[in-house]
């Protein structure tokens, strides 16, 4: 067999300086092999830190614009209510219109339908009305339309009894 380099066959002295020097380099290897893990490790740290920033800075970003519209739809919120409120106010304001345009309406139907019946002798007991000119309603000239081929046009004359005026 042959002997390896570095060490001789007949001390056993030197076969122990060889060991020591191997068991330095292997140790020396190790050293450099921990510290080489070591800045990878710190290097994987240093680009994670990197990253992180990054996406705080995305957060931080991503926060503002939240911040900005948010305030953005409290302000189209306030103006939504307004609006409406100002419809609903609106809105109230046509429903009292319309109940009392009804109303009055409704009298007048009354005070229409009573002097229907006057005119219209259902209340026999009762003269009737009397008009500025004198006359009863029943007797009163009145103007009364009358479609021809011509389209429609204004006839005066007597409804009821008497001549038509010239």
């Amino acid at each position: 067999m042959a002997t390896p380099l570095g060490w001789s066959k007949a001390g056993s002295g030197s076969v122990c300086l060889a060991f020591d020097q191997l068991r330095d380099v292997i140790e020396s290897q190790e050293e450099l092999i921990h510290q080489l893990r070591n800045v990878e490790e710190k290097a994987a740290h240093a680009k994670t830190k990197v990253l992180l920033a990054k996406e705080e800075e995305k957060l931080q970003f991503a926060l503002g614009e939240v911040e900005v519209l948010s305030k953005q739809l409290e302000k189209e919120k306030l103006a939504f209510e307004k609006a409406l409120s100002s419809v609903k106010s609106k809105v109230l304001q046509e429903s009292s219109k319309k109940d009392q345009l009804i109303t009055k309406c409704n009298g007048r139907r009354k005070a229409r339908a009573l002097h229907h019946g006057y005119v219209n002798g259902l209340f026999p007991n009762h003269p009737g009305p009397v008009s500025k000119a004198g006359f009863h309603s029943n007797t009163c000239p009145q103007l009364r339309i009358q479609a021809g081929p011509g389209g429609p046009h204004l006839q005066k004359g007597l409804k009821g009894p008497g001549r038509p005026r010239k």
